[in-house]
């Protein structure tokens, strides 16, 4: 009887301890931070869709480039910049003409996607209006430069809008 007294203690004892959890898997480590696409490879993806584009100027934590497109030219800026390389990228460009006024400005914004448009006043007293269009996009982890390709299509496109409606051809 001791025995079989002995064996249950045992067993009461050890169930307990045979059914706990190995302790959790220590947490991965945390991945490196992201600091966006090099500058090079953004640069280099303006370049291979046929556009100009001057070397970079920095500022702070800003990358401008400018670039030149056929009869457009405009400003890619990049922000957030750590080490050369950019999460974020913003495309500007400024139009003057007889139609850059709010209403025609406004019009345009609300017939577009993605693309925005805001009327500025004239750079010289009694000048044409300007409108200034701006396009921002996040780049991704892992999208590589090509990530850029349809935004780069979608503001040419929509920029020379802009600048024909602003300032017709006669």
């Amino acid at each position: 009887m001791k025995r079989l007294a002995l064996a249950a203690l045992l067993a009461a004892l050890a169930g307990p301890v045979l059914a706990q959890e190995a302790p959790p898997a220590p947490a991965p480590a945390a991945p490196a931070r992201w600091n966006g696409l090099p500058v090079a490879d953004i640069t280099a993806r303006l370049l291979a869709a046929g556009l100009t584009v001057a070397p970079p100027r920095a500022n702070a934590d800003r990358v401008y480039l400018l670039v030149d497109d056929g009869p457009v030219r405009w400003v890619m800026t990049l922000f957030s910049c750590t080490d050369g390389a950019c999460p974020d990228v913003q495309f500007t460009a400024v139009f003057s003409g007889p139609n850059a006024t709010p209403e025609i400005v406004a019009r345009w914004n609300g017939d577009r996607r993605f693309v925005k448009a805001f009327h500025a006043l004239p750079e010289v007293e009694g000048g044409d209006g300007q409108a200034v269009a701006q396009f921002d996009v996040l780049l991704s982890e892992g999208g590589g430069a090509a990530q850029l390709d349809d935004p780069i299509q979608v503001w040419r496109s929509l920029s020379l809008d802009l600048g024909r409606t602003v300032n017709p051809a006669p």
